[in-house]
């Protein structure tokens, strides 16, 4: 028998996301990926929730001198900084007049960095999907 031995790989495959391989494919400018990058970045703020302290840890610190209770001002940071993303949030997507498929493709492509295909389903929806997020990405570089 003659058993083929598959070539090894240098390093692992990165899964590349859906402004990267649009980009890489012509589909979007530079400028427009920015766009996009950007507003995922906001939209995955707006989304992070607060970690909650594990009891765990707090078995595991010294009985004297440790703090009892958790320290509030990170809380109230993180909970500040998630209130202004969701504000940016609101303000880009008046830029997109608040268009539900407008604001759906950004969403998906760029805040849950999915490929056209992974976020229509199919080949045929993911080219729709691109013209609607190019459009979406042009009224975001728009001042």
């Amino acid at each position: 028998m003659n058993a083929r031995k598959a070539p090894e790989r240098a390093a692992p495959v990165r899964r590349q996301t859906g402004l990267e391989s649009l980009q890489r494919r012509g589909r979007i400018s530079r400028s427009q990926r920015a766009a996009g990058e950007a507003y995922g970045a906001v939209w995955r703020r707006s989304r992070t929730a607060g970690s909650i302290p594990s009891s765990l840890a707090r078995a595991a610190e010294p009985l004297s001198g440790a703090r009892l209770a958790p320290d509030p001002g990170l809380a109230l940071t993180a909970a500040e900084a998630r209130l202004r993303a969701r504000h940016h949030l609101a303000a880009l997507r008046r830029r997109l007049k608040d268009h539900p498929t407008l604001v759906a493709a950004c969403d998906r492509i760029c805040g849950q960095e999915l490929t056209p295909r992974e976020a229509a389903g199919g080949d045929r929806e993911a080219g729709r999907l691109e013209a609607v997020l190019a459009i979406a990405l042009d009224l975001l570089l728009r001042d």
